[in-house]
């Protein structure tokens, strides 16, 4: 029923089918998901960047509600536009289009556009749908839009979403929606100079960025949700401010 209803509305003009596809999804949430938004204070008036966990196709939307009125550009993969359901769902918000699994350099290009020209950008780190709920180790690019962009980093955690809408491999465009408890977390911002100290030392700059930007996702889901950011990293000793460099231990 939903797959011919959604048919239907592919036909009409894109400024009407937005309006009605929005409408009908408003619906659907307002029926179906108990929606809490915790830490609505931490969102800055200036653009910035926020940063999630993914755990559906519901997230998108669910983010979208969150969020508004303001104005946010998600980066989506393409795969969204593969079905007529996820297409039409993923057109009533603004995105760029972005290859999974790939540097997706025109992607990445356009995000710290969109960061420069005065909005703000979400992005999905990971890179797709937690298959287990739990978080996966984020891509590199995360960190590039986020230095080049220049704009705060808003950590925000997800739960809910993946109960919401159950991933279905074998069929995404038959997804279906089911009662959930949806909680939206905003942790506070920061910006990608506070991580200088954190990852000072590390062999691989950019990763050891994109986990510190992580590990700030991480400490606002609950334990089950945190994945490979469950744990902190390990502190490296510094020595004793009486002591010398030279009675440091070799």
């Amino acid at each position: 029923m939903l797959r011919i209803l959604f048919s239907l509305m592919a036909r009409l003009p894109e400024g009407v089918r937005r309006h009605v596809v929005r409408t009908l999804m408003d619906g659907v949430w307002d029926a179906l998901a108990d929606e809490v938004v915790e830490g609505r204070g931490n969102i800055p008036d200036e653009p910035c960047l926020y940063i999630c966990n993914h755990l559906s196709n519901a997230d998108g939307f669910t983010l979208f509600r969150a969020f508004r009125p303001r104005r946010l550009y998600f980066l989506a993969g393409v795969k969204l536009q593969s079905t007529v359901m996820t297409r039409l769902a993923s057109e009533v918000m603004d995105t760029i289009a972005i290859k999974p699994n790939s540097p997706d350099i025109e992607a990445v290009r356009r995000a710290v556009e969109t960061l420069k020209g005065g909005d703000s950008v979400l992005i999905f780190p990971e890179g797709a749908r937690s298959r287990d709920g739990a978080l996966h180790q984020a891509k590199k690019g995360v960190a590039l839009i986020a230095k080049r962009g220049g704009a705060p980093v808003v950590p925000v955690a997800l739960m809910g979403t993946e109960k919401l809408m159950p991933i279905n491999d074998s069929d995404m465009g038959g997804e279906r929606l089911y009662n959930a408890h949806v909680r939206v977390r905003v942790g506070p911002a920061f910006r990608m100079e506070d991580l200088e100290a954190e990852v000072a030392g590390a062999e691989d700059t950019r990763q050891a960025l994109v986990d510190a930007m992580m590990r700030r996702v991480a400490k606002l889901l609950p334990p089950e949700y945190r994945g490979v950011y469950a744990d902190d990293p390990p502190r490296v000793p510094r020595p004793l401010e009486s002591e010398s460099p030279a009675a440091s231990p070799p």
